[in-house]
């Protein structure tokens, strides 16, 4: 049997379960946590915890205090893929990716370019094609190096492109050295995981400096992967992160999402976001 599930929890809820995958907190310590994500603030009244449950996955974490983030970003997937396979679980379904200074260096030195190229060539080494590749996120954090959790499965998921993107592992060269190792989503039977997702058509990034013509923008764009994953689109989403760049649009992006949002549990974090022109990026979980 299979089954997965994940939730928002208040961390004065938050309780052992013989059924518990893992526990992921952010800016805040707990001793159930299997990954604090520290350097991160959530926006909003009440702090949450991200708990998964179930059976028939494995859910992992990786963390590291290694500053060159590509030979930490290589040896953390060398050892996930390993790890994974070796355990009868060799399908990544999500991983997400934070990385502290995300946006600090110029041209191909900047960190997020270097944790691509390290993610990349470890892909890359174990023979994975870019229609293997799992959904994902890649943000910020302000302690540490690199923190990483993922879910994995014994059978592949269904990757997703966004008709209204080039797929991140086909960007033309001027987003890096390697392009970014992810898909738009994956399906993994009830499930639909969208990565993380943002202003972007095509290729670059629409409405610099516009943050409600982004957060639109970003709604399109979930609408549409959500519909290529055989959704009724944006609707369909329970479960929502929004990385915010700066606190002080949190309460504009809120009202906008909440508006199309209004059933989905939410959580929003004060964010770098792989792109510095990029002001919003909204992940989430979908029933397929």
């Amino acid at each position: 049997m299979t089954r997965l599930t994940v939730d928002l929890v208040p961390l004065d809820a938050l309780a052992p379960a013989d059924d518990l995958l893992g526990i992921v907190t952010f800016g805040a310590r707990h001793p159930l946590a299997s990954l604090e994500v520290m350097g991160m603030r959530q926006l909003g009244p009440e702090l949450v915890a991200e708990v998964w449950c179930g059976e028939g996955f494995v859910f992992g974490t990786w963390s590291s205090e290694d500053d060159d983030v590509e030979r930490a970003s290589r040896a953390a997937y060398d050892e996930i893929l390993r790890t994974t396979a070796e355990r009868g679980y060799p399908h990544l379904l999500r991983a997400w990716n934070h990385v502290r200074g995300l946006n600090i260096g110029n041209g191909d030195e900047e960190r997020y370019r270097r944790f691509c190229a390290g993610r990349h060539d470890a892909f890359d080494a174990a023979g994975w094609t870019n229609r293997m590749l799992p959904a994902a996120s890649g943000i910020g954090m302000r302690e540490g190096s690199l923190a990483i959790y993922y879910v994995a499965g014994r059978e592949a998921g269904r990757n997703v492109e966004n008709p209204r993107q080039v797929s991140a592992y086909d960007y033309p060269r001027q987003y890096g050295r390697r392009s970014p190792s992810f898909a738009r989503a994956t399906v993994s039977g009830d499930l639909v995981f969208v990565s993380g997702t943002s202003s972007v058509v095509g290729h670059e990034t629409l409405h610099k400096g516009d943050v409600d013509a982004q957060v639109d923008e970003t709604i399109a764009n979930l609408d549409a992967v959500l519909r290529e994953a055989g959704t009724e689109g944006v609707g369909a989403l329970h479960l929502v992160k929004t990385y915010v760049r700066h606190a002080e649009d949190y309460p504009r992006i809120k009202e906008r999402l909440e508006r199309v949002l209004p059933a989905a549990k939410a959580m929003y974090l004060e964010s770098d976001i792989c792109r510095a022109d990029l002001l919003v990026e909204v992940e989430g979980i979908a029933r397929a």
